[in-house]
């Protein structure tokens, strides 16, 4: 086994990996949602709404205005996360309502942002929950920890509230975001595959776990979860295994 230092080092690399990973594949990620919205084969067979059709038709404009403060908004906070060892925006709240008379508007906007955030946090852990299992027993294993931190960079709900609130610091409509969300699941869920899946081969260049028994990892999490009865994400990455 490494020395602290190194094995503190290594699991940095890892965590810098998997955030360079992510910020080279973003670009495409924005495109892809981008051209999504201007193909009238794509948008048309998403939905009757009249509303809905026009949000589609709008993005093409606000993504030409906005997609790059989503897109720089997403990078700065992945990076900002990787510099502090796990993200402030999961942690973060919603803003705090500027007059009391608009609380209940903010208090819906921000309960239909924590969905859209869960949904898209459990579409990743789909698609890529065995790459994260694997990587995160193996940084555990370096950090001499049992568990990751719950606001660590490499967890998916971190992820998922990089991008949802990156997206609304840029001024793109909420809405709008719910229309896109089945496009943004799916090419989400496979950037962060790819970017687990990097940091793991990584550790595994490194003699980090080259094989892995998730079994204890596994039963230490569903012990936490039964004792702080918390049945958030973290016991839906846990349900994953």
């Amino acid at each position: 086994m490494a020395t602290v230092g190194d094995a503190a080092s290594l699991a940095y690399q890892a965590r810098r990996v998997y955030t360079e990973e992510l910020v080279k594949g973003l670009p495409t990620l924005i495109n892809f949602v981008a051209n999504w919205a201007s193909s009238p084969e794509r948008s048309t067979t998403t939905t009757t709404d009249a509303w809905q059709l026009q949000r589609i038709r709008d993005l093409v404009a606000d993504m030409r205005q906005r997609g790059e403060a989503w897109h720089q908004g997403m990078v700065g906070a992945l990076q900002d996360g990787l510099h502090a060892g796990a993200s402030p925006a999961a942690s973060a709240g919603a803003k705090k309502p500027a007059a009391k008379k608009n609380l209940s508007l903010v208090d819906d906007v921000t309960i239909e942002r924590e969905i859209t955030t869960s949904r898209l946090a459990l579409a990743v852990m789909d698609r890529a929950g065995s790459e994260f299992n694997d990587l995160r027993a193996r940084v555990a294993l370096l950090e001499r920890r049992e568990e990751l931190e719950a606001n660590d960079l490499l967890r998916a709900h971190v992820l998922a509230r990089i991008v949802v609130d990156a997206w609304a610091e840029a001024g793109l409509p909420d809405a709008t975001l719910r229309d896109v969300q089945p496009v943004l699941n799916e090419e989400l869920s496979t950037l962060a595959q790819e970017a687990y899946h990097e940091a793991n081969s990584m550790l595994i260049e490194n003699r980090v776990l080259a094989e892995i028994d998730l079994r204890p990892l596994i039963r230490r999490t569903r012990g936490a979860a039964a004792a702080s009865g918390y049945a958030g994400v973290v016991s839906e990455e846990t349900r994953l295994m």
